[in-house]
């Protein structure tokens, strides 16, 4: 077993390649023995440095990197993921490394990605409360879903592919506007697009933007879709899935029944591809998009929960 007493953790504004493969080893190693990645897409792409207002903590035990802590310092309270090599767990590595960053980060709140037993026990120890969830849905795609592209928008508004180069400032200002109370999702500026885009999984005829007749060039709203392949145990080898990874509508638009239609075009472009199965992220407090998403087949399947040592109101999302 791990000897806690041995651990050093070291602070870091950046990874080298060296440590960036490390800390992936470790997740890779943590998402085989779980079921769960412990690092989202952000926390990810952070390792190389791609996103900017992180902090990264690396904790050494044993001889090598055993424990690895993430937070971002963005918006209110820094958001903290954390991973332990399962190697060597049941060592204190993950509160060792928690006290650390709480330290550097008062206030700071720490994602439970499939909130497992173990992180309950974590949060009850450390005596947090539970103040986000975020929903994992998913649904067979199928036929049905190929018939819905000829679902009309509404008059006045045409749907397009998005055009990288063209319509990158204005879809992160519609972005912007449409998400300007949600934590992650608003605070994405045209670096971070630039960077989703440099994605092996990026594909433009997949992310459908929106226009309105009266406004041509600005994106009224979008559907950005995303196809990824399945590693999760027990998965074919290299089985794709589709998701909705981000719908939305300009304030100026919403309440002209676009998010419906969009969503179903979306739907189809991925049905399309031949995928067996859709999935979407959503928070638990989002009344309205759950009851869409519910209303469209989609059914929870796993919850991600933030948890924060100051009881503060839900994020709302």
């Amino acid at each position: 077993m791990t000897d806690v007493s041995d651990l050093d953790v070291r602070a870091l504004t950046e990874l080298t390649p060296a440590e960036a493969a490390e800390v992936r080893a470790i997740a890779s190693a943590a998402t085989a023995a779980d079921g769960v990645a412990p690092l989202s897409e952000h926390g990810l792409l952070s390792l190389s440095g791609g996103e900017g207002g992180v902090r990264h903590y690396l904790g050494y035990a044993a001889g090598g990197v055993r424990g690895y802590a993430q937070a971002d310092r963005a918006g209110e309270g820094a958001s903290v993921e954390i991973v332990v090599d399962p190697a060597h767990r049941q060592a204190g590595l993950g509160d060792a490394l928690w006290r650390v960053v709480d330290r550097s980060h008062p206030g700071a709140r720490v994602w439970a990605h499939g909130d497992l037993p173990a992180a309950r026990a974590f949060a009850e120890r450390e005596g947090m409360v539970q103040v986000r969830e975020l929903h994992k849905m998913a649904r067979p795609l199928g036929p049905q879903d190929l018939e819905a592209a000829a679902t009309a928008l509404p008059p006045g508004f045409t749907a397009r592919a998005f055009r990288p180069g063209e319509d990158d400032t204005a879809w992160v200002e519609t972005n912007a506007a449409a998400f300007s109370d949600h934590p992650e999702q608003g605070q994405m500026a045209l670096a971070d697009l630039r960077e989703r885009m440099a994605q092996p999984w990026f594909d433009p005829e997949g992310f459908i933007v929106v226009e309105a007749d009266d406004a041509p060039g600005r994106v009224a709203a979008f559907h950005w879709t995303k196809v990824e392949v399945d590693h999760s145990p027990g998965a074919e080898p290299a089985r794709p899935h589709g998701e909705v990874y981000v719908v939305g509508v300009h304030p100026a638009y919403q309440g002209r029944g676009l998010a419906r239609p969009l969503t179903a075009l979306g739907l189809a472009h991925l049905a399309g591809r031949g995928l067996p199965e859709v999935v979407l992220y959503v928070d638990g407090d989002n009344t309205a998009a759950m009851k869409t998403y519910t209303g469209l087949g989609f059914r929870s399947i796993m919850v991600d929960v933030m948890y924060s040592g100051a009881v503060d109101p839900p994020v709302s999302g």
